[in-house]
């Protein structure tokens, strides 16, 4: 006897059995060593320039996030030592070694050094946590590792086909996201912060005279907007996706060439290819002649329901996340409300500055502090331009200014910033005391 809800229970039905349908794990295998060389670059980049010393123990003082004033760097060669940590986990997780331990390690380790200073934020950070963690709760290396060839796991080649999708949807989400960020004035009408950034670049061989043209700006400021709005939909699309990866490489490798970026641009190129047919590593190693031979696939065990729960949820986080900033009231490239995790990547260029005036309304007292009284020098160039930052930054100096006997003090600050070139305007109500406000994350 069929029922009113007969064809959405066979829908339903449908839907799960296409996305339990099992394909070769090979392009989430080809991400997790990707993910893993990637970790360990970073690490031993930030080792190698010297930014354990110059970032995490030079300070005085940390900006840190609401909530997070407990996290400090280790002390020391703990430091170093830290950083080595992660640059390890990242080489044991690309080889498959103890693969979802030394993924925890990461996690553990990396989510650490972010928290250490909030002036230190950089979105594609944002980008590897959760893909971390996605791959930590995923069932990756059981092929292509040392875990499968020592037997330490039960090796596998398949995987259910709605666990590649998690993994692309969250590379994904980073392009639509920082796409939908670009639809703003300053990007479209303007052509802002490109044109600063690019008149700065006038002198570079063969294109530094296009720089120079009043239509250059727009026009790769809208070519960008354009590429990240839709070149998911080409990846997705069989036909055209190996032209639109060639599109992501050439987009990335020009980035690379005129910003200083750090490792997003490369981390894009390399985690892109899971668009590409679950199986393509295997065809690309045979077109080469390399035959990696394939385990024998037993009957695939039953995914747990925490497993696919818990990827779900990583899915929405890199979902919700990036677009609470419309939840507030405001502007988030004035205001910050919701920047965090927010990925919009290269659309603001701030400029500031600031002091801060100490009053002790019991003796009445007042003296001017600079910030660079207290902080690094790259931390100033921050909280000058950045509204939490500079609350942060009060209640430091607040903090100071009561070890040294003033118990009771008020911080106002008077601080200015120009955001994409636009006149200068205050950040904060000089006539605001910063050290009574509640830091609060948002």
């Amino acid at each position: 006897m069929l029922t009113a809800t007969a064809p959405v229970d066979r829908a339903v039905r449908q839907v799960t059995a296409a996305h339990a349908r099992a394909v070769s794990s090979a392009s989430l295998e080809a991400l997790r060593i990707a993910f893993g060389l990637l970790v360990a670059a970073s690490a031993l980049r930030f080792l190698a320039r010297g930014w354990v010393g110059s970032l995490h123990l030079a300070p005085e003082h940390h900006l840190t996030y609401p909530g997070f004033d407990w996290v400090a760097p280790l002390p020391g060669a703990g430091a170093s030592l830290h950083v080595a940590v992660v640059a390890f986990a990242g080489l044991a997780i690309a080889v498959g070694w103890r693969t979802r331990a030394a993924l925890g390690v990461f996690l553990v380790a990396f989510v650490w050094m972010e928290l250490i200073d909030a002036a230190l934020y950089l979105n594609h950070y944002w980008l590897m946590t959760l893909l971390g963690a996605l791959l930590f709760v995923l069932p990756v290396g059981r092929a292509w590792s040392f875990d499968a060839w020592t037997g330490r796991v039960t090796p596998s080649s398949e995987v259910p086909v709605w666990m590649v999708w998690a993994a692309r949807s969250q590379v994904g989400i980073v392009y639509v996201v920082a796409g939908i960020a670009k639809l703003n004035a300053d990007w479209l009408l303007r052509g802002e912060p490109l044109g600063m950034w690019l008149a700065a670049r006038g002198d570079r061989p063969l294109v530094g005279s296009l720089f120079d043209l009043p239509l250059t700006p727009l026009v790769v400021s809208w070519a960008g907007a354009i590429f990240d709005l839709t070149i998911v939909g080409w990846l997705v699309w069989r036909r055209s996706r190996p032209w639109a990866y060639v599109a992501v490489v050439v987009f990335h490798l020009s980035t690379a060439a005129l910003f200083q970026i750090g490792l997003f641009p490369w981390a894009m190129m390399a985690l892109t290819p899971v668009f590409f047919a679950p199986s393509w590593p295997e065809r690309m190693l045979r077109r080469i002649g390399v035959v990696v031979p394939r385990p024998p696939q037993a009957d695939a065990p039953t995914t747990p329901t925490w497993v696919r729960r818990a990827a779900l949820g990583l899915v929405v986080v890199n979902l919700v996340v990036p677009l609470r900033h419309y939840a507030y009231a405001g502007d988030v490239t004035e205001n910050e409300a919701g920047y965090y995790g927010s990925l919009r990547v290269m659309l603001t260029e701030k400029t500031g500055t600031a002091r801060f005036l100490v009053t002790d309304p019991t003796t009445d007292q007042a003296w001017t502090v600079a910030p660079g009284d207290y902080f690094e020098p790259w931390q100033v160039g921050q909280l000058a331009s950045r509204r939490d930052l500079l609350i942060t930054a009060a209640h430091v100096v607040a903090a100071e200014a009561r070890a040294d006997g003033h118990p009771r003090v008020e911080v106002r600050a008077d601080a200015w910033v120009s955001i994409n070139g636009r006149q200068r305007r205050r950040l904060v109500d000089p006539a605001l005391d910063l050290a009574a406000l509640e830091r609060r994350p948002r």
